[in-house]
């Protein structure tokens, strides 16, 4: 008789379970897919959060703004629109107790600026509101008969390039010390 081969033993294993490549790849991409979705809702949180933070932040600037300027208006005799409404130069009688002489407003280069002297835009300035966009905010409103005139603010300010984001804000300015004629 003759040599026996040996062949080895094949043992069985309790049936395993696993995952095929298949099922693993199609998982990789539902997942891949839900944290796609997930990152992207994320991210729009995120910008909706620093648009609203943006608007908050120039309506508050823009109510500084208005109270110095109605500070300064109200008291003012005689105000005169420059550059088509681009600006105002207000004089201030003596009376008036935070200052007097001229005061200037300007929309210039997007900025909202008061000069503290001149009848121009130009000098010493003071930067309010930033990111304006309207480019001739004042205008007189003429009174009815017998009535105090009226300084008109329309300020438009957008801090972003979507035309969502722009705040606008009116303000009718009474100038208590002026004349029917004091604006112009």
């Amino acid at each position: 008789m003759g040599a026996m081969q040996s062949f080895p033993l094949r043992v069985r294993l309790p049936a395993e379970s696993g995952f095929s490549l298949v099922e693993l790849i199609i998982t990789m991409v539902v997942m891949g897919i839900v944290v796609g979705g997930l990152a992207n809702i994320f991210t729009s949180g995120e910008r909706a959060s620093a648009d609203a933070t943006a608007r908050m932040q120039s309506q508050q600037r823009v109510r500084i703004a208005f109270d110095r300027l109605e500070y300064d208006a109200r008291c003012a005799s005689v105000a005169t629109l420059l550059s088509s409404g681009a600006g105002v130069a207000l004089t201030l009688p003596s009376q008036c107790d935070h200052a007097s002489g001229n005061v200037v407003w300007c929309v210039s280069s997007g900025a909202l600026l008061r000069y503290s002297s001149g009848t121009n835009c130009s000098g010493a300035t003071q930067t309010y509101v930033t990111d304006v966009t309207s480019a001739t905010p004042f205008s007189c409103n003429l009174p009815v008969a017998g009535g105090l005139p009226q300084l008109k603010v329309v300020l438009a300010v957008n801090s972003t390039t979507r035309t969502s984001d722009q705040t606008t804000a009116t303000d009718y300015i009474t100038m208590r010390n002026a004349t029917s004629t004091g604006c112009s």
